[in-house]
């Protein structure tokens, strides 16, 4: 499953739309509740899904923020690779598809990896 970009015209009038100004708001870009950072975005802007593309399939201009590199990156690391990952799991379940088995198969009881002997 690859992630979609937003539209050229998209990002443009999201830009215009902030004003300059990081568009993120609130908890989920680890801000207090409500408040939006504000930070200047002519050190860099990146254009937001604010909800999750995986889970929307929405590059609406509603669904694009234009963020500073350290709000897209706090949402990303603590907001939407957990989310993203919980809805590949139930996705999973839903499947019936069971947990990929680890291509390392677990060592025996007693089994003393330095002597590389299974010790009683």
């Amino acid at each position: 499953m690859s992630r979609r970009e937003f539209s050229k015209p998209t990002k443009r009038e999201a830009l215009r739309r902030s004003g300059g100004l990081c568009e993120a708001v609130g908890t989920m870009y680890g801000l207090n509740d409500g408040h939006r950072c504000n930070a200047s975005l002519g050190y860099g802007v990146e254009f937001d899904h604010v909800i999750l593309d995986a889970n929307s399939k929405d590059n609406s201009l509603e669904n694009c923020a234009a963020v500073c590199v350290k709000c897209h990156r706090w949402k990303t690391a603590n907001h939407d690779n957990p989310k993203a990952a919980k809805t590949l799991r139930q996705q999973d379940d839903h499947r019936g598809v069971s947990k990929k088995p680890s291509r390392f198969p677990k060592a025996p009881a007693g089994y003393n990896p330095w002597t590389r002997r299974i010790e009683q």
